[in-house]
């Protein structure tokens, strides 16, 4: 049943327009598919109570990609989530249907720490640029680029690890 109210229809759009950001994000950085749906819904109910209006679409987006961030960073700083066991998590890359390559790449992000795995997320998942990037996380860009090369490197060692080791 669909309602007719046009900020419930106006909301819907944006949500299908940007929940692959939006959860991705959240999937990536919280690494717990629950809390991702929990920050996912926390971003776009917040999102409707404050009936923002954007100058553009790039402003809309670069508001969903802070908010979701700093949800995450609040789950990740909960009490709870410092004292709850992770070892039983649900893979996350098979809700994006990711190739067996992409789901490979994405566990090696997923295993960052956490500057480095979010400045990844956004750069190469998300398409932002290093100075996008910079603005939306307070650093300077040189401090991105650092973070981007640093995360690179781990990476690549990481992915040569595991074909060494006959994992992939």
């Amino acid at each position: 049943m669909r309602n007719n109210d046009p900020g419930v229809q106006a909301l819907e759009q944006i949500i299908s327009r940007y929940k692959s950001t939006v959860y991705g994000i959240a999937a990536a950085m919280l690494r717990n598919r629950h809390e991702a749906d929990d920050v996912f819904q926390e971003v776009f109910l917040l999102y409707y109570k404050k009936k923002i209006d954007f100058d553009s679409e790039n402003a809309r987006r670069t508001w969903l990609i802070r908010t979701t961030v700093n949800k995450c960073r609040q789950a990740n700083n909960s009490i709870w989530n410092t004292r709850v066991d992770k070892t039983d998590e649900i893979e996350i890359a098979q809700d994006f249907g990711f190739t067996n390559e992409e789901s490979r790449v994405f566990a090696a992000v997923k295993e960052l720490e956490g500057k480095n795995r979010l400045v990844v997320i956004l750069h190469y998942f998300q398409g932002l640029s290093v100075s996008e990037i910079a603005e939306l996380l307070g650093d300077r860009p040189n401090t991105v680029s650092v973070r981007l090369n640093r995360a690179r490197k781990l990476l690549k060692e990481r992915l040569e690890e595991d074909d060494e080791n006959g994992y992939f």
